[in-house]
């Protein structure tokens, strides 16, 4: 039996898309997502609370909820399906201006089209690609954006490269090749719409105006490019003094797993994964008592900050405009997380209504991580020392030329953090042999990568010891240097709750930090409110002025904190349809909007963060792992190191050897 937080299973989403196409027989019809509607809270937590008592109580009704297009009526809807009664109980037609994601079934069929496209063979003609030399060019189907207000059709662009010509090898980096023209196709009427070309000049060449024309005439784009390869099997060669590092658990792991229920020191939480997000972490307890409810990514936009037309566009929502369940790996054993593994499978739907039954979209693993806590008494020099280990609970995404691998640890004094990695390849464009572009770094001949942000939001949904929680403010301050104050050494920290939904940035300067806490529920040491602590990422957020598309399309990257009054199915931070979007809609803008009190009721944290890009060339071809680390941490919430009990760190447990041959393991 299903859990009312598991993912649907194969029969599951065979049965709801079996209801929608006899809703529509006869017609073609495109889906998108079928999915787990995750239950009210109201119904949930009291389930889950019998649960954990060991006295079940019926399960909350299991509505699998679903996006696709009906194409003979050209238009989109979402469909609720109660899979206890086999009915659909609600449908709703997608109002424009908005438009449902798009997915790589749509590329490739607008790729087809490409190649029959009698203009688009002349824009390769113009930029000396014909004949033969057709048949290295590859594409990437990109979101198309937006920069105006209003309904506009559903679109999306190209962009394109080429394979090595010399070769055409399946694996060389496309992105070393690119071509100065973006197609843009009509996704519903299946054609093209127009080709939009790419300024290609340096920073002397745009001195009076956007120059088109900078390009030498007649001659083969590619000539200019080279070919900059990061696959083994086209790196000349590869280091050979690299040792084998064998990770061996002789006793098994110390983690448990009964469906997705995990259980690992003191810990017991849910792993869920959805088309959208992707990982999710549910029902996060430490021995025993609430910590959060909910934990996700929320989503991620992209901007590009080159303004030359037609890339001005460049404006990816990752998670809203395709999907970061959708575009989760099928992770490897040995190669994407080191150990034993446990691997968690992914259902989503394909355009035709098939189960698209993906494998190991999530790993999970223990992990050493150095030293949890140590103390040398220098009076006797006796050491008491423990190393951390932790829970790496791991998605990797690839959403075409970038990867995004994000994990969560989970450690033995109760401390979460959420670490994201990104690597892949930066989205280039040509630009002229011998120029450069502030708006980016020439990261190959004729290849500029341009400047851009990967804007982060995670949503923290809390249970700090119960579900009426509120957020507090902490700020330190200098106190004023006076006779209480006689050298100008203090300095105090001060708090104030947020009473109202709204937002606010980090002070580093104030050293400002927010902490989530449980007024009802008061430590008896510290006489504090139990706690977590936020200890955030303080980074640039959107460059983008008020007033631009950009930014009211993105509202959630404006500021680094939101915080809301909990909402059922409020989940999405940049709102509901980003595709195509020109303004949030119920996003999170939205959700602070109502202006609800927040002290001391079911609340929701967003946190917004991210890099802003300035790529170098060592990012190419392939960009080593830039890193950015949010943490949880227990704040008051214990009343001494909850972490006193893991045992000491010890040769006899751990079993390590010198390198020193006299003190190998062979001599002992």
């Amino acid at each position: 039996m299903s859990h009312p937080l598991d993912q649907l299973t194969a029969d599951e989403i065979n049965r709801a898309v079996k209801l929608i196409k006899s809703r529509y027989s006869g017609k073609l019809l495109h889906f998108k997502n079928v999915e787990t509607e995750e239950p009210p809270k109201a119904l949930l937590v009291p389930y889950l609370e019998a649960e954990k008592a060991g006295r079940p109580i019926a399960p909350p009704p299991r509505i699998a909820y679903n996006i696709y297009y009906v194409l003979d009526d050209k238009k989109a809807e979402e469909a609720w399906i109660d899979l206890g009664t086999n009915t659909i109980i609600k449908t709703a037609v997608i109002p424009k201006p908005h438009h449902p994601p798009m997915d790589m079934i749509e590329c490739m069929e607008m790729e087809k089209e490409l190649f029959k496209s009698a203009e688009v063979l002349e824009a390769f003609k113009a930029c000396g690609i014909e004949g033969d030399a057709l048949n290295t060019i590859s594409t990437d189907g990109w979101m198309y954006g937006a920069d105006e207000e209003g309904a506009v059709a559903r679109q999306m662009m190209f962009l394109i490269y080429s394979r090595n010509p010399k070769t055409n090898h399946v694996e060389s980096n496309i992105y070393a090749f690119p071509i100065p023209f973006v197609p843009i196709f009509d996704l519903l009427e299946k054609k093209l719409i127009r080709i939009d070309w790419v300024a290609t000049g340096g920073d002397n060449d745009d001195l009076d105006g956007f120059n088109y024309n900078t390009r030498t005439a007649g001659r083969n784009v590619l000539d200019q490019c080279a070919a900059h390869d990061y696959h083994p099997d086209l790196v000349p060669s590869l280091r050979t003094d690299l040792k084998a590092y064998n990770v061996i658990q002789p006793d098994g792991p110390s983690f448990t797993v009964e469906g997705n229920l995990v259980k690992w020191q003191k810990w017991r939480f849910r792993v869920g994964f959805t088309p959208r997000e992707g990982m999710v972490l549910h029902d996060i307890d430490y021995d025993g008592r609430h910590t959060f409810y909910r934990l996700a990514m929320s989503e991620m936009a992209v901007p590009y900050g080159d303004p030359r037309p037609p890339l001005h566009r460049k404006m990816a929502f990752d998670f809203g405009d395709v999907g970061g369940g959708k575009c989760a790996n099928q992770l490897n054993l040995g190669c994407d997380c080191l150990g034993v593994i446990k691997y968690f499978d992914g259902n989503l739907v394909t355009p035709s209504g098939d189960v698209d039954a993906r494998k190991s979209v999530i790993c999970m693993h223990e992990q050493d991580d150095g030293i949890l806590w140590k103390h040398t008494n220098y009076r006797t020099e006796e050491p008491a020392v423990v190393r951390r280990r932790i829970l790496v609970i791991q998605t990797i995404l690839t959403v075409a030329n970038y990867e995004y691998i994000f994990a969560w640890h989970l450690d033995q004094a109760a401390n979460i953090q959420l670490e994201i990695r990104a690597t892949g390849i930066v989205s280039t464009q040509a630009i002229d042999f011998g120029k450069r572009s502030k708006f980016g770094t020439v990261v190959s001949p004729g290849v500029l990568a341009t400047s851009h942000q990967h804007i982060f939001n995670l949503r923290i949904d809390p249970a700090i010891d119960g579900y009426k929680n509120s957020i507090s403010v902490q700020e330190t301050e200098i106190i004023p240097w006076n006779h209480l104050n006689p050298r100008g050494t203090g300095f105090v920290n001060n708090k104030y709750y947020l009473e109202q939904a709204g937002y606010l940035d980090a002070k580093i300067e104030n050293n400002r930090y927010l902490k989530i806490v449980n007024e009802n529920k008061i430590n008896p040491i510290s006489g504090n409110p139990v706690g977590y602590k936020l200890s955030a990422a303080a980074t640039a957020l959107l460059m983008a002025p008020p007033g631009t598309v950009a930014r009211s399309r993105a509202a959630f990257a404006t500021h680094h904190f939101w915080v809301s009054k909990y909402k059922d199915s409020e989940l999405y931070a940049g709102g509901i349809w980003t595709n195509q979007s020109f303004k949030e809609f119920c996003g999170v803008q939205n959700a602070v909007d109502r202006k609800e009190p927040v002290r001391n009721e079911d609340v929701v944290l967003w946190h917004s963060f991210g890099l802003t890009h300035h790529p170098r060339v060592e990012d190419f071809p392939v960009m080593p792992a830039e890193m950015l680390k949010i943490s949880l941490h227990p704040n008051d919430f214990f009343v001494g190191n909850p972490a006193l009990d893991v045992p000491p760190s010890t040769q006899q447990f751990n079993r390590s050897v010198e390198v020193m041959q006299t003190r190998s393991c062979h001599r002992m």
